[in-house]
């Protein structure tokens, strides 16, 4: 099966890049000029991406899309909306409607419609704000996640709160994965690698238990990207530079070992037809990383000025 895999590259002269995966082979097929794209997302045909800032009065961010043609070329791009936020850093789009999270605002918009600001602040020296970083539909809830409250926030699609969870204090709460079948929440922590697991039934959640990625670091890190593939749990370390792969048994998780990333500054992964695809935000390459006895193996490099995103879709 050929896959299309989309990298965005957030440099001034940056871009969406478009490759094909066809037997663990890249073939590269375009790049649409962007100025700073951020992250992208695929729903339903269309390539949803959001724009670092596309108002140098506000300096507030952007939103688009695209178009996806049988080739997987983007066409047809929209009009770019307002996030009405500063930095927008993540996105949803469900039937309701398109929604972003603006990192250094510490809001939420749901866009054209209605922006919500949090309010509040915990322990770290990072921390002195929210900071909104994560925003996925799960289960009919919209599940965002403050970095700056340690704070996972459970909305309607109106934007309407419904619950709260909270992992430790000055932990830094970045992005989520969800169980397959929704009644476990995954959370990676930036600010002490590690990830904090929790029990949902429906909107409530239930923090089980934290475990720490990376107990025999003494470098700064930050922890970024959160994947689950197969009984599998990984997070990419920026600073350490490496994959940590838990096992998941349960409810609860098992470090089993790190990775190197070979390249520096992972800020996201995916894991496709069974290759991870690596973006290195400050080496400036993605790396193919391969599973070979155990532990991950370099199977190829692609140059790209410091890529922040990888997503990909499938086609017959």
């Amino acid at each position: 099966m050929m896959k299309d895999i989309y990298f965005c590259s957030c440099v001034k002269d940056g871009g969406i890049f478009h490759y094909k995966l066809e037997s663990e082979s890249l073939t590269f097929c375009e790049k649409v000029d962007l100025e700073f794209p951020m992250y992208m997302i695929i729903r339903e045909n269309k390539a949803h991406a959001i724009l670092r800032e596309t108002d140098r009065v506000s300096h507030f961010g952007g939103i688009m899309c695209f178009d996806i043609a049988e080739d997987g070329k983007l066409i047809n791009p929209s009009e770019i909306c307002s996030t009405d936020g500063i930095v927008p850093c993540h996105l949803e789009v469900t039937r309701n409607g398109r929604y972003a999270v603006n990192y250094l605002s510490g809001n939420i918009s749901k866009i054209g419609e209605k922006t919500v600001t949090h309010i509040g602040s915990s322990v770290h020296k990072r921390q002195t704000e929210p900071h909104t970083h994560f925003i996925a539909e799960n289960g009919g809830y919209l599940f965002c996640v403050d970095l700056g409250l340690d704070a996972i926030i459970c909305y309607d699609e109106d934007l309407k709160v419904v619950s709260r969870g909270y992992v430790p204090a000055g932990y830094g709460a970045r992005h989520l994965a969800f169980s397959d079948d929704g009644k476990l929440v995954y959370c990676v922590n930036e600010i002490v690698s590690s990830v904090s697991v929790f029990e949902r039934n429906g909107s409530e959640l239930k923090l089980l238990g934290t475990y720490d990625a990376l107990p025999d670091f003494d470098g700064s890190n930050t922890a970024a990207a959160i994947r689950i593939y197969n009984d599998r749990l990984f997070i990419s370390n920026r600073g350490a530079d490496t994959i940590t792969e838990f096992q998941i048994i349960g409810n609860e998780l098992k470090l089993l070992k790190n990775h190197s990333c070979f390249g520096t500054g992972p800020r996201d992964f995916d894991i496709i037809d069974g290759l991870f695809f690596c973006t290195n935000e400050h080496s400036n390459d993605v790396t193919i990383l391969k599973m070979v006895n155990g532990r991950l193996e370099l199977s190829d490099r692609v140059a790209m000025d410091a890529p922040l995103c990888v997503t990909q879709k499938g086609e017959a």
